[in-house]
Formats: C-alpha cells, structure tokens, sequence
C-alpha cells in the first residue's frame, strides 16, 4: 500500500470519533485491523420498516484521495432492496461524484451512515437497481419478501447465510457458463456460443 497522506489520516481519525463516543443511531463503524483504508460496519434495520430486526453488514472502502473522491461501500448481508443491487453497491447519490452525484468532501462517514439507513427505510422507486424488486412492489408482495429475506439473512445467526446468500445471487445475476444459442434461417444455421465468466467478489469482515 503506497503512503497514507497526513491529512487524510487526520480525516480518518475526525469521521471515526463520533462512531466511538456517540454512534448515529442503528449504525457501527470500525477500522479494519489490516488495512486502515478499509472500515467495517452494520445498520440496523428502522423500526417500522420491512428491515426492522435486521442487522445488515457493510464495508466502505477510501481511497487516498478520500474526502474528495467519495467511498465505495458495500452491503454484505443480502437485502431485498430496490436501490441495492445483487453484488450489495448502492445507488445513491450521495455516492457519486459530481456532476451526476452529489458527493462533497463537507459530508462525513457519520452523514453517509445515516443517509444510507435512511435509504434503507425509504427506498428510492424512481431510480431503482432491481427491476424484480420493483415488480413486487407494483404487485403489492415487496414488503412481505423484505420481510422474509430480513428474518432469513439479517437475523439472529444470519449473518453467514446472508454473505452466502449474496454471493450465490451474484452468480446468478452475472450469467450462465457454456450458453449456446443457435439462430437459424432456411438452410443456413449459425451456432452461437457465449461464455460468460463469472467472478464472485468476498470481502472479508
């Protein structure tokens, strides 16, 4: 790892101190013990919500331009989120640079933790990740598959299933190995085949 700059350290030390003394409500963040650019945390699920009871798992990642280029964090516990996708990014603003976001090296590890717990409460349908998730939603069955997956992945003893839980979604999601696809016409046939290789990405918590 090539040298941590003075002042982003001291940044660190700044967005880390609130989580030690007075956390943001349902939120808990940490250094990871081997890389202090790596931080490792959980949300609570609101009260109230389809997530209530759950403990979801997350791990944000700094660069060393960090506070002006933003984080990227990562739901580790599998969610039933429209704003979440498979591999656990998130889609929020907030996590973007501009012009198409609204990152600002103004905001805190202590604002993103809230804003994101307040995204998990109150999901975003007009920019959504997971068309499937939004198909319910208009069926009327979200908040009971939400539910299910809370208790299932996010519960008590979940926490394994809820990592294992994602990544065999991930598989799913990025394709099929050997798909052969034969498109003909009259007597003239075109034997396709795609390969597709899939990579499953573990982070360690």
């Amino acid at each position: 790892m090539s040298s941590i700059p003075p002042a982003l350290l001291s940044r660190l030390r700044a967005d880390l101190k609130p989580f030690l003394t007075s956390p943001p409500p349902g939120c808990h963040l940490s250094q990871d013990p081997d890389n202090i650019l790596k931080l490792n945390g959980s949300i609570t699920g609101p009260e109230g919500t389809p997530f209530e009871g759950g403990a979801f798992m997350i791990s944000i990642e700094l660069s060393n331009r960090y506070p002006f280029t933003p984080p990227k964090l990562r739901f580790l516990t599998k969610i039933y989120h429209p704003n979440i996708s498979p591999s656990g990014l998130t889609c929020l603003s907030t996590l973007k640079s501009r012009p198409s976001g609204t990152w600002s090296p103004a905001i805190s590890l202590y604002s993103l933790m809230t804003t994101v717990r307040v995204l998990i409460s109150e999901p975003e349908w007009d920019d959504i990740l997971e068309n499937d998730v939004y198909e319910d939603y208009k069926r009327g069955g979200w908040e009971g598959k939400a539910k299910e997956w809370t208790r299932r992945y996010a519960g008590e003893g979940g926490e394994e299933k809820g990592k294992r839980g994602r990544e065999e979604e991930e598989e799913e999601h990025k394709g099929k190995r050997g798909k052969v696809e034969e498109v003909g016409k009259g007597s003239n046939m075109t034997t396709t085949a795609t390969t597709t290789t899939t990579t499953t990405t573990k982070t360690s918590i």
